[in-house]
């Protein structure tokens, strides 16, 4: 299991990230689009931390129910980010890239 919440900056990561915008902005392309006819889709958030490559070294506690009995203290390396880890949204937002239609 991913603890974000236990890790401390400058040990477990460099720095977080979180882009964010006011519900008067969302409200505002919401009203554009609606006039201008544009078709409008939505992303889905909760998996969206699971696809993307993180460049650190993070390593977790082997997750219950998958141990590996005769090595116990064993650590895993993560490859890629989990929800939960303060990595994950500046890993996805580096990733996210806007394709033509």
């Amino acid at each position: 299991m991913a603890r974000g919440f236990s890790q401390q900056e400058g040990i477990d990561y460099e720095e977080t990230f979180a882009p964010t915008t006011s519900y008067t902005t969302i409200r505002s392309l919401v009203s554009l689009a609606t006039s201008m006819g544009w078709n409008i889709h939505q992303l889905d958030g909760r998996t969206t931390f699971l696809n993307d490559t993180i460049d650190e070294e993070v390593y977790i506690e082997q997750p219950l129910g998958f141990e590996v009995k005769d090595r116990k203290a064993y650590v895993c390396r993560l490859k890629k980010a989990l929800y939960g880890l303060k990595q994950a949204p500046r890993a996805w937002y580096a990733r996210m890239r806007c394709i033509p239609t």
